[in-house]
């Protein structure tokens, strides 16, 4: 029983992590996100970078970009082993741009890799996969990647 306990308490720590990272990329405070990682942890935003200080300095070249956002998390599958665990999430993101007020949507999902740490549960590494996206953009209104390793159809096919 203490054992599933335990368990319950690390699956709500990890979640409220997850939120936390949220809601500081949300007041845009790239520091306060970056903090989520162990010091040596890694982000994926479309290249790869390592430590609390590029991650922060990557997540701030991202927000710059846009007025506003807001991160909405679902379907979190986390798996705690030890002092380790494998948490999968979706999230959905709506954006408005610098440039020109233009309203972006982004649907993701979070991969990652966590370590309990003396500050609790911290991001070892963290994957934004792109799922799709609907944008005012010139290349055209809607982009759909589908989900990594699910099924993902062209249409007509």
């Amino acid at each position: 029983m203490d054992n599933a306990i335990q368990m319950l308490i690390d699956e709500r720590d990890i979640r409220r992590l997850m939120v936390h990272y949220a809601d500081r990329i949300d007041a845009n405070d790239p520091v306060g996100a970056a903090d989520c990682f162990t010091p040596d942890g890694t982000g994926i935003y479309w290249g790869e970078y390592r430590g609390r200080e590029a991650i922060a300095a990557r997540l701030a070249e991202i927000l710059d970009a846009f007025t506003v956002t807001s991160h909405h998390l679902s379907n979190e599958a986390i798996d705690v082993t030890g002092d380790h665990a494998v948490a999968l999430s979706y999230v959905y993101a709506f954006h408005r741009r610098v440039s020109d007020d233009s309203p972006l949507h982004v649907w993701a999902r979070w991969v990652d890799r966590l370590e309990r740490t003396d500050e609790g549960w911290r991001f070892a590494r963290r994957e934004v996969a792109r799922v799709g996206r609907i944008s005012a953009e010139a290349e055209g209104p809607v982009d759909f990647e589908g989900h990594p390793g699910r099924l993902h159809r062209q249409p007509g096919a």
